[in-house]
Parts: C-alpha cells; sequence; structure tokens
C-alpha cells in the first residue's frame, strides 16, 4: 500500500530542521488527537517529509497543521507509478514499436481500462548478457501494472516476453549508497561491493579468493549480520531503503 505524504515547510528561515520537526509534533499533538503517523523524517533545506497509511488520516493531520497557523506550509507528494521489467526483448525493437506491440498483440490487457489509466512510458534499457537483446524498464499505472504482473508473459513480436515488478529502489554503483545513480554521486573513489575497500569487486584480493563477503553499508549501520555483498537482496540496510522507496509508488 503506497504512503500518503505531505512535505512540511517552515516561513522562517531561521529555523532548523529539528526546530520544524518539534513545531509540527506540537501542532499535530498526535499522543491527544489519537493520530497515527507511520513516517516521518527530515529531508534537505529544512523540509520535513510525514506520511500516513491512508488518505482520511493524512487529512486530518493536514488539518491540524492548518489550524497551527500560517508559518508551515504544507505540500502533497504524488505517488509514482510503478515499474515493470521486460526481460530480454530484441534490440531491434524501437521504444514506440514496443509500446504499439503491447496495445495489439494483448489487447486482453486493455479491456476496461480508462484513457485516465492507460499510462505507459519506458525509461531506460539494460544490456544482458547477449548482445542482441536488452532489459526494458517502463514506468505503467497501477492498473496496467496489476494486469502485466498477474500475466507473467506478453507478446512482444515474434516473442514471448517474461514481465516482472522492477524495484523503484536506486542503489549508486560508485559508493554502495542508495538514493542516488552513479551518474550523480559526488564521490570519487569506487567502493568494492563484496569487502568495502576502495576498489573495483573484479579487483577485490578477498573475492578472487574466495573469501567471505562484507557488506560496507551493514557495516556502517553497526548490523551483527554482515556476510553478503553489498547489491545483495537479503541485506538489512537494502530492505529498509526498499520499503522507502515502495511506500511511495501507487500499486493501486
Amino acid at each position: 500500500m503506497a504512503m500518503h505524504s505531505v512535505i512540511i515547510t517552515s516561513n522562517d528561515e531561521k529555523e532548523t530542521g529539528d526546530q520544524v520537526m518539534d513545531r509540527i509534533r506540537n501542532a499535530i499533538n498526535a499522543k491527544e488527537e489519537g493520530l497515527k503517523i507511520d513516517k516521518i523524517r527530515k529531508a534537505r533545506d529544512r523540509k520535513v517529509i510525514l506520511g500516513c497509511r491512508t488518505e482520511e488520516e493524512i487529512n486530518k493531520v493536514k488539518k491540524r497543521l492548518k489550524q497551527a497557523g500560517k508559518d508551515l506550509n504544507v505540500s502533497d507528494i504524488k505517488n509514482k507509478d510503478p515499474l515493470v521489467i521486460l526481460r530480454d526483448v530484441m534490440q531491434y525493437n524501437k521504444d514506440e514499436e514496443i509500446i504499439k506491440a503491447i496495445r495489439t498483440q494483448n489487447k486482453q490487457l486493455f479491456k476496461e481500462i480508462t484513457e485516465k489509466e492507460d499510462r505507459m512510458e519506458i525509461k531506460y534499457r539494460k544490456r544482458t548478457r547477449n548482445p542482441h537483446t536488452s532489459h526494458i524498464m517502463m514506468r505503467v499505472s497501477p492498473q496496467i501494472w496489476n494486469r502485466l504482473i498477474e500475466a507473467e508473459v506478453i507478446h512482444i513480436d515474434l516473442q514471448r516476453v517474461r514481465v516482472m515488478d522492477q524495484s523503484p529502489l536506486v542503489q549508486c554503483s560508485r559508493c554502495l549508497e542508495y538514493g542516488h545513480s552513479k551518474r550523480i554521486c559526488t564521490e570519487t573513489t569506487d567502493v568494492c561491493s563484496h569487502c568495502g575497500g576502495p576498489h573495483l569487486k573484479t579487483e577485490c584480493a578477498d573475492w578472487l579468493s574466495g573469501a567471505i563477503p562484507e557488506c560496507r553499508n551493514c557495516n556502517k549501520a553497526n548490523h551483527d549480520r554482515k556476510d553478503h555483498n553489498a547489491f545483495s537482496s537479503d541485506c538489512p540496510v537494502r530492505r529498509k531503503w526498499e520499503v522507502l522507496a515502495r511506500s511511495t509508488v501507487a500499486y493501486c
């Protein structure tokens, strides 16, 4: 279930993020009002992001913040459409041809889909081991996402193509942290996903010798269990970030 979230800022530029957080806490008075806040965190530029599981609950919060005065600005965060991955699609297919083929060769998926719900956009392609194919990352409406995931396989030109859910989480392949890609990373040195050292995994002596991996992110978070690669889906830090990333996506 997607989180219903708002961004809260203060008109007073002298206030710190902590001071804004205190004002929000006092304005909402969750303990006395019985409100259920599922997410609250400080962001850049003294902004605070707050989220609730239901639209009803977030509306109550917005009402309380509005009653607190004009110094706090509240704006809604629109949830994103979900992602799917189309696996091993032949490279000769252009983006517009793929979209057209999905519509014309899989008409059953679009029955009773309204014009408002009919959204498909190819975001990027990912190389595969086969130079003639690529994985297609596509953002679609929640209704189309549900039908594609349920179908599992669709037809594109002369292929039967597997469709899978794609995580919205972005992990940097340089510093291994979350929320940004290598393209905008401010670090200048690659970090090994196997041992956390200042080198690529392919140059890692521990990896080449078959030594047990040690996750850099779990090391920094002081987790007891670190015996996995930093890109592992079993990583506790990754799982935490995965929940946060998916909370901003509307799946229904």
